[in-house]
């Protein structure tokens, strides 16, 4: 922390009746645990629960010496044997420096996810092939341009060197000013993106980074210009004055940037209906207008749910383990074992323990059955479909009871609900719940916050000071789909800029095209061709291409978006008309990029064509 946050922070903790025994340095901004104060469990929770290991909470720190087998260590973890449970459980270890994009508890939340910034970065270097080809395609453009230029310095007695000089400078000049102006905008842009990205790292470690990449990509640079060097190089004195070249590598250069263009607008936009389609759509459950409230150190029993109710603004209330509860509902993972035709079979199941009322508090619809009683059984409980789907057999041999099946509900749009049991607690576990869940009404969230703040500080007066917590479900929705969000806006400005790419290419390639082929459209024109005539061949060669990207892009698109969209509860669909729509947009982007280059070419005098020929 910084002094002012260290102050701020020392002037709160004054109010909590706690010593303070020492303070330690701030640890770096990027680190995976972060905190700001440490106090002992036993302040918190008390004995009962810390007996208790299927609190989800809970993470173990283990400190491994050196020189540790650490795969010898994992087997260890495997299978370990807990007097109070009826079968081994299996601990999974993780190291600190991967929680960041391998945490199996999903207890250390990351505003941006890893694999979004994979994503991000996969999509940057498409951009920046997208720009490299570009720049390619008109170095080589103004290169056979420069043919005769270069011949008539060769009979003028210039070494294969000194043309090698002229095609190198005009090449790294290019790229050495477009990485001065990106360093500026970087300067200027990095702040806000900081903050958009959520990045706290030292811009003296970005800038580090960034002077890498810019030598990276002038040696790559300097590598692939030297293709086209070495080819014109190659060539017959004789043949680079009479030839002007054919645009062969300008189509192939376009195809690439086009089937890219085309591949980022689909992906980007399957992203975009995606994280729509997940805000709207029904996943098995009413998370509208729901809060959870608790109070450190207070517990707020079953009983109190009654009392809740009757706060203004209040519809419903349901007592619940934990404000945390309402994160995931899973309370634990267990292993399945029984028995079907002589077969044993084993499966994980996640067990919740709630009240019978969670089930309308929550508008989960039933299948089939009926709820259980607030009474515990243990042969009682109710399942969801996944369930059924993987114990239908045992459950029609009797092997194992049910009251009733609800369908799959989902709270994350990426945690896949399996198999899931639904029990009441069995005595003296309901004493363990210290928070309620309420349902309030449209437009009184912050009314009925006020109100439940003003009761619990008076029915609780004996407590002296103590904090409230307020956990909203929609809150914690958005939350899951906050990363989806800030890589929507960065592929939608990344996409913008390989279209932006696109049409630079196309318009030198159009530009070129339209001055190696002006003798044959003036010799059309003569020949009685209407300058609409002269639009349509070129409008069907990028027709062509278009089409040829498309399906290079949209094949591919579509397996990588199935794979992503494989990660969703539920997943949108991804329709004809998408991949209609965004090749014809892509094509009306193209025939305005070339109408006036084209349309200038085809309004020439044919008789002054041909003079300057």
């Amino acid at each position: 922390m910084n002094n002012e946050e260290t102050v701020r922070h020392f002037n709160e903790m004054r109010n909590w009746d706690v010593h303070i025994q020492t303070t330690i340095p701030g640890w770096p901004a990027n680190t995976n645990i972060k905190f700001r104060t440490a106090i002992p469990l036993i302040r918190r929770y008390n004995e009962t629960v810390l007996n208790f290991w299927g609190i989800r909470p809970f993470d173990t720190y283990v400190l491994i010496h050196k020189g540790i087998d650490i795969k010898a260590f994992e087997d260890k973890l495997d299978k370990v044997e807990i007097p109070e449970w009826q079968h081994p459980v299996s601990l999974v270890l993780t190291p600190i420096k991967q929680l960041r994009h391998n945490d199996p508890t999903g207890n250390i939340q990351s505003e941006i996810k890893f694999a979004h910034i994979q994503i991000f970065a996969i999509a940057g270097l498409l951009v920046i092939l997208c720009a490299m080809f570009n720049h390619l395609t008109l170095y080589v453009t103004r290169v056979r341009m420069r043919l005769r230029e270069l011949s008539l310095r060769k009979v003028s007695g210039a070494t294969d060197r000194q043309i090698a000089a002229i095609l190198y400078t005009d090449f790294l000049l290019v790229i050495l000013l477009s990485l001065i102006f990106g360093f500026m905008l970087i300067v200027l842009l990095l702040p806000g993106f900081k903050y958009f990205a959520i990045i706290e790292s030292a811009n003296v470690n970005i800038f580090k980074e960034i002077l890498v990449y810019a030598t990276m990509q002038t040696v790559f640079g300097f590598v692939v210009g030297s293709i086209p060097i070495l080819y014109f190089r190659k060539q017959v004195l004789n043949e680079s004055i009479k030839r002007t070249g054919n645009p062969k590598f300008h189509k192939g250069s376009l195809l690439v940037q086009l089937s890219i263009s085309l591949g980022m607008i689909f992906c980007a936009a399957v992203f975009i209906k995606q994280i729509r389609f997940l805000q709207d759509t029904d996943l098995g459950i009413n998370r509208h207008n729901v809060a959870a409230v608790s109070a450190t150190g207070i517990q707020l029993s079953p009983p109190y749910a009654d009392r809740l109710r009757q706060v203004p603004g209040v519809t419903d209330a349901l007592p619940v383990f934990d404000t945390y509860f309402l994160k995931d509902m899973i309370m634990g993972t267990t292993s399945l074992n029984y028995v079907v035709d002589g077969e044993e079979r084993t499966f994980p199941v996640t067990w919740m323990q709630v009240d019978a009322h969670f089930f309308d508090f929550f508008r989960i619809e039933f299948i089939e059955g009926t709820v259980f009683s607030n009474e515990f059984d243990p042969s009682k409980m109710v399942v969801n479909e996944a369930m059924m789907r993987e114990m239908g057999d045992a459950f029609l041999s009797g092997h194992i009871s049910k009251t009733g099946v609800v369908h799959d509900f989902y709270l994350t749009p990426t945690a896949q609900l399996g198999p899931t049991q639904i029990r009441y607690p069995p005595p003296g576990w309901i004493e363990l719940f210290s928070a309620l869940a309420y349902r309030y009404e449209e437009g009184f969230r912050q009314q009925t916050e006020q109100a439940i703040t003003q009761w619990l500080r008076e029915e609780f007066t004996e407590h002296g000071e103590f904090v409230i917590e307020f956990v909203y479900l929609e809150e914690i929705f958005d939350e899951y789909l906050q990363s989806e969000k800030a890589l929507i806006t960065l592929l939608s400005v990344m996409t913008l800029a390989c279209i932006l790419i696109a049409v630079f290419g196309v318009y030198s390639l159009t530009s070129l095209t339209c001055q190696q082929r002006r003798k044959e459209i003036a010799i059309r024109k003569v020949h009685g061709a209407e300058v609409l005539d002269i639009m349509n061949i070129f409008f069907k060669e990028y027709l062509i291409l278009l089409a040829l990207a498309a399906l290079v892009a949209f094949p591919a698109g579509y397996l990588i978006m199935k794979r992503w969209l494989e990660g969703y509860v539920k997943q949108t669909s991804m329709y004809a008309w998408l991949y209609v729509a965004i090749f014809l947009v892509v094509f009306v982007v193209i025939v305005f990029s070339i109408f006036s280059t084209v349309w200038r070419a085809a309004n020439r005098n044919p008789a002054e064509v041909v003079k300057s020929e």
